[in-house]
């Protein structure tokens, strides 16, 4: 990271939001969630929609984390966001449905804090906004 000094939306999530950043290199080059909600069917709450899923299939695990809607002129846009980690180690996403466009997911850094205590905090990132951000290689 550059000089440059990281400020967020809330206040007070740095070291969540630097988190992100070091992990969204890798989140870019991971294979995207497989998007599995019908296309007709309402977008239901991801959380509540990967607690259906792990719930009725055997094996699965939720993976709490962020998804990023994109870096541009030094700001990054985070969002909390649930997937499910497949028996085969995929990544399935049932809030989505496969017309949607994927987006990058970071897992929830744990040394942040747990991810629902973060997220049922009084001004809780429900959407994180990262300000002072470095370019961003692209691959």
């Amino acid at each position: 990271m550059s000089s440059t000094t990281l400020s967020t939306y809330p206040v007070g999530h740095e070291t969540l939001a630097s988190a992100l950043l070091n992990g969204l290199a890798a989140a870019r080059r991971a294979d995207s969630a497989r998007h599995v909600r019908a296309t007709a069917a309402p977008k239901p709450n991801c959380h509540d929609a990967v607690d259906t899923w792990v719930s009725l299939h055997p094996g699965t695990l939720a993976v709490r984390g962020w998804l990023c809607l994109g870096v541009a002129d030094g700001t990054a846009r985070f969002y909390a966001h649930s997937l499910v980690r497949d028996t085969d180690g995929a990544l399935v996403d049932p809030t989505f449905s496969p017309t949607d466009y994927p987006l990058p997911f970071v897992p929830h850094p744990r040394h942040v804090g747990g991810f629902f205590g973060l997220l049922c905090m009084p001004q809780a990132p429900h959407e994180l906004i990262a300000f002072g951000v470095p370019d961003q290689d692209p691959a």
